[in-house]
């Protein structure tokens, strides 16, 4: 939606370059400090512009991020608005209002916001392991016994986190549904609820509603609980063979 396979490169370019600036940075301290103390100024300012460098590369790459995912949000709303308004009135008898309201409002947002961020933390995140594990390849080559076991780990928890986080973002969506038709019915007929009293009952609807949808967050927020604990501990694995 944001362009296809032409603009991959194009937004991985400074993603990569972002990359390079930020290990040059670091080969350049290290140089700078087996300088001598006469030559401090000189360092000093080469590594002032590494830094600007690599600030300017990376407003560049989030700035790159998310248009690309403003302009896949702008394309793929307009695709759903045109098909909803060309809907026979049947789409509308057996849809409920709620996964409407739901794909018009926080599923656009993920693609509007969520899932720019995502990408670009993941491609810069996979770009850093890249480049910091050949740096260590490069100062300790016996690291690299250890690289197809740690490899195996991330892509076990990587198989059963992405399975359990799937269904359960699944699971949230079709609890947000009924939430949303039951807010929107009660604004539509809220003089019809409090002509018959029936604020009780809808109020207790609504929460029921809500406590659904709630308890299906939690537990998507607790699998990434999960996640953040095996990648804390297979980081520090990591940490210890390279020493």
């Amino acid at each position: 939606a944001a362009g296809g396979r032409r603009v991959v490169l194009f937004a991985l370019l400074p993603l990569v370059a972002a990359e390079l600036v930020s290990t040059g940075s670091s080969w350049w301290l290290t140089r700078w400090a087996a300088a001598p103390a006469t030559a401090q100024l000189p360092y000093l300012l080469g590594f002032a512009g590494w830094a600007v460098a690599s600030a300017v590369l990376v407003v560049v790459r989030s700035r790159m991020m998310l248009s690309l995912g403003l302009l896949a949000g702008e394309v793929l709303h307009s695709e759903l608005l045109t098909r909803v308004l060309a809907a026979p009135l049947s789409f509308f008898d057996v849809t409920p209002r709620g996964r409407v309201l739901s794909r018009f409002s926080r599923e656009m947002l993920t693609v509007d916001v969520s899932l720019p961020s995502a990408l670009q933390t993941y491609l810069s995140t996979l770009a850093s392991v890249g480049s910091t594990a050949l740096v260590v390849l490069a100062a300790s080559p016996l690291f690299g016994a250890f690289l197809l076991p740690l490899a195996f780990a991330y892509s076990a928890v990587q198989a059963f986190y992405s399975a359990s986080s799937r269904e359960l973002k699944r699971v949230e969506a079709a609890t947000r549904s009924p939430l949303l038709s039951h807010v929107a019915a009660s604004l539509d007929g809220l003089a019809t609820i409090r002509a018959f009293d029936a604020r009780r009952r809808f109020g207790s609807e609504c929460e029921r509603t809500l406590d659904a949808n709630l308890r299906a967050s939690l537990a998507s927020a607790l699998v990434n609980c999960w996640l953040g604990l095996r990648l804390e501990l297979l980081g520090a694995t990591i940490s210890a063979a390279a020493a």
